[in-house]
């Protein structure tokens, strides 16, 4: 291990094995006798002539009216002996993923032209809620989607300003090295603003205080008792129209301040264009349109114990919009820009980055810090800006064909307003349905109907000569999505013991989780809600299909030198199928190397199961 590095136990033992054998041993250490007998360990030591029975009502179900020999029989019951019973629910498993992988490849088996040079750009988070999103903005052939991983290569600690306290935004597998703030632009108003929070948050304080000491609750219900009743009352009554009041008093109390993050404070100028370069090379973008938008995302609903795990996870189950507004002010550097001219990176003087913030409820892209934006560009974004109105009306149509107790035939308002209601367990489906990660340029997905269930990181091997960016993308991102897909497929699997049970009976044990009812233990895993509707599951529990259009032996050298990722493949957690480019087959990565695979059939409505 010192020399070679990173030996597992499994290596470990196959040189032992491989010694004793050398050696004359047996593995046990001691002699074999003649007469053992070594069982198979695929038997189910079903007895020869229940097997030989069972082979024959299986012979004469395939061949029908056909004459059945002593040797078909022999033959099914080879078949049968070796396959045991309790490995055909993996085998349907497996077949069953084999049948959506075949489908979506099919759908990604030809490139397509790209523009010259897009009027805007959009680079979302790979999450699989962005593929509707990009698809419908696609529509129009100025615009040019990317997928990136949601915290835009910038691992921070945030602390908003006047915030009592930070948020870690960035992925789990990371720990933050930097924090930073924000300042406002106009000093005397956020003076005047820092005092009306204070006092909003001293009186919210007082109330979350009270709920939770024991005796509180008591005194609070006598003195608040009456107008938190009216409160209540209306959240139930007439929830949309609520939330806007308290929206508009909020605002009316407590008007937003302009603010800008102190992006060069945090992150030396090196730093900048080194985080930079690595988002260029990591995303595939290999042309700078005038207008490139930046947006993280993030989830709104009222009352819902699991928003977390509905916001950004390359973002530490937070909004992605800090990150985004960093990565914006960090590519719009001219130090940065200077230095990335000086690695073959230019980036023209007339392109500009926006940061902004999908909302995965509303599907709306809201631009953010848009003070800081010139002149020259608000054109430009107020025509981003109807763009995505329209693209975000008819996606929230989309998915309300999914979304129980909503309608294709509702209008987007009505599908909207489940995010201020306080009893919906269904303002959006999440993640429900991913299935696979695609790591490729956008061209050979582009135009193809995905269903939202892959997700989608752009990618050109040109960019990457050293495959750092493909390893980086493969370690990270694939590693976060892979924990995303296992934590749906495990609640859908076996949602009584490794879900939480449904939403509607579940107590919040202070701040470290749930529980059904009044008694029993903290819950684990999904809610009923995130993957089923009734007694039937919305979410088809699959094994994430990894696919990438990179060299192939630059994708094995990366899965060989790191563990993490040959425990993954090796042991069929997930499944790897690359090609070099288009005009190549497709090939699947087994325990033994590569294997070439038929060549799909081409499926143009996407990938259906």
């Amino acid at each position: 291990a010192e020399h070679v590095g990173d030996v597992d136990l499994t290596s470990y033992l196959a040189l032992r094995f491989t010694m004793k054998n050398a050696l004359g041993l047996s593995v046990a250490g001691t002699p074999v006798p003649q007469n053992s007998q070594r069982e198979d360990p695929r038997r189910d030591h079903e007895p020869a002539d229940e097997l030989w029975r069972r082979a024959e009502r299986v012979a004469l179900a395939i061949a029908g009216e056909a004459e059945v020999r002593p040797e078909d029989i022999g033959r099914v019951a080879r078949v049968i002996a070796l396959h045991p019973t309790k490995d055909h629910r993996f085998t349907w498993q497996r077949a069953y993923e084999l049948n959506y992988q075949a489908r979506l490849l099919g759908a990604l088996s030809r490139e397509q032209q790209k523009l010259d040079r897009p009027a805007s750009q959009l680079v979302m988070c790979i999450d699989p809620r962005s593929e509707g999103m990009r698809r419908h903005l696609e529509s129009d052939s100025t615009i040019e989607t990317l997928g990136f991983a949601g915290f835009f290569g910038v691992p921070i600690r945030f602390v908003g300003h006047g915030a009592r306290g930070g948020i870690n935004s960035l992925p789990a597998l990371l720990a933050p090295k930097h924090s930073m703030t924000e300042e406002p632009v106009h000093p005397r108003q956020a003076r005047r603003q820092r005092v009306r929070l204070s006092i909003r948050d001293a009186l919210a304080t007082g109330i979350h205080a009270g709920e939770r000491v024991t005796a509180a609750p008591f005194a609070l219900a006598e003195t608040a008792g009456w107008f938190l009743g009216i409160a209540t009352a209306l959240r139930t009554l007439a929830p949309h129209q609520t939330a806007r009041v308290v929206r508009w008093l909020s605002t009316l109390t407590s008007p937003e301040v302009a603010t800008t993050v102190t992006i060069a404070d945090t992150f030396t100028v090196e730093e900048r264009a080194a985080i930079a370069e690595t988002g260029v090379r990591m995303m595939g973008l290999n042309r700078f349109a005038p207008l490139v938008v930046l947006a993280g995302h993030g989830s709104r609903s009222t009352n819902n114990l699991y928003e977390s795990a509905l916001d950004c996870g390359a973002c530490g189950g937070n909004p992605g919009d800090v990150n985004a507004r960093a990565a914006a002010a960090i590519f719009n550097d001219p130090g940065v820009r200077e230095i990335l001219a000086g690695k073959g990176i230019d980036v023209p003087a007339d392109t500009f980055f926006v940061a902004a913030e999908h909302d995965t409820v509303s599907d709306h892209i809201v631009p953010l810090d848009t003070h800081l934006v010139p002149q020259t560009h608000r054109a430009a974004l107020a025509r981003f800006g109807t763009m995505q109105n329209n693209a975000a009306d008819a996606l929230v149509r989309e998915r309300a064909r999914d979304l129980p107790g909503a309608s294709e035939s509702h209008s987007a308002a009505r599908t909207r307003r489940r995010a201020s209601d306080w009893a919906e367990v269904y303002p959006e489906l999440g993640l429900a349905g991913n299935a696979a990660f695609l790591i490729a340029p956008r061209e050979i997905s582009h135009g193809v109907d995905l269903q939202r269930r892959v997700f989608l990181h752009s990618y050109r091997p040109e960019l990457d000569p050293d495959g750092t960016a493909l390893e980086t993308i493969m370690t990270a991102p694939v590693v976060v999505a892979q924990w995303i897909n296992h934590q749906y497929y495990f609640s859908a699997l076996n949602p009584d013991r490794l879900g939480s049970g449904t939403k509607t009976i579940h107590n919040a044990i202070g701040t470290i989780g749930v529980i059904s009812g009044q008694g029993g233990d903290l819950r684990q895993g999904l809610p009923w809600q995130s993957v089923g509707v009734g007694s039937r599951l919305i979410h088809e529990p699959m094994r994430l299909a990894v696919i990438v259009q990179a060299p192939l032996a630059r994708i094995g050298e990366i899965v060989a030198n790191n563990q993490v990722l040959r425990s993954l493949f090796d042991n069929g957690w997930i499944t790897l199928t690359a090609r070099e480019d288009a005009a190549h087959p497709w090939h699947r990565y087994g325990k033994y190397g590569w294997s070439a695979i038929a060549a799909p059939a081409s499926n143009p409505e996407g990938a259906h199961s």
